[in-house]
């Protein structure tokens, strides 16, 4: 069995797509933890918007809190889920910058032919799955809790179960 032993040389196109490939996962790493604070800051800002609330209302529920609550939480999963999404196209870009590097460099970099960064599939879907799949992912999980657990109790308060 012979193996090429030729050393890995950097060609000008190469150079360039390992700095745009570097670059990009700058971004994503960014983004990711974009996605990480924003889920921290929805959590902070529901609290505090809703305990300003109960205070300017003399400590009485109103229909106005169940709205906040529901509103907060859904415009942050809108923001988390733009970020989401453009993770998951930039994630499409490194790919297919790994595979012309492959592509180019098959022979001289060993494993470049390794698992993808991220699926085809995903990054060839239809723009509505996409947006869906970014909006409706286990990452999104805080926001559904959220806005399910002030549904139950506005419907507790509209039914009179609590005042």
């Amino acid at each position: 069995m012979s193996v090429d032993a030729t050393p890995y040389t950097k060609t000008f196109e190469d150079e360039l797509d390992w700095k745009l490939f570097d670059q990009l996962h700058g971004v994503v790493s960014q983004i990711s933890s974009f996605c990480f604070e924003t889920k921290k800051f929805c959590v902070t800002t529901e609290f505090v918007v809703l305990t300003l609330m109960v205070k300017f209302t003399a400590d009485k529920l109103d229909h106005s809190l169940f709205v906040a609550g529901l509103v907060i939480p859904l415009s942050f999963w809108f923001l988390d889920a733009v970020g989401y999404y453009y993770q998951v196209k930039l994630r499409g870009m490194m790919e297919s910058i790994r595979v012309r590097l492959g592509d180019r460099n098959s022979r001289q970099i060993v494993g470049i032919a390794g698992a993808p960064i991220i699926s085809r599939e995903r990054i060839q879907r239809p723009l509505l799955r996409r947006a869906f799949d970014a909006a409706v992912n286990h990452s999104m999980w805080l926001y559904g809790f959220l806005i399910g657990t002030d549904l139950f109790v506005w419907a507790l308060f509209a039914a009179g179960s609590i005042r």
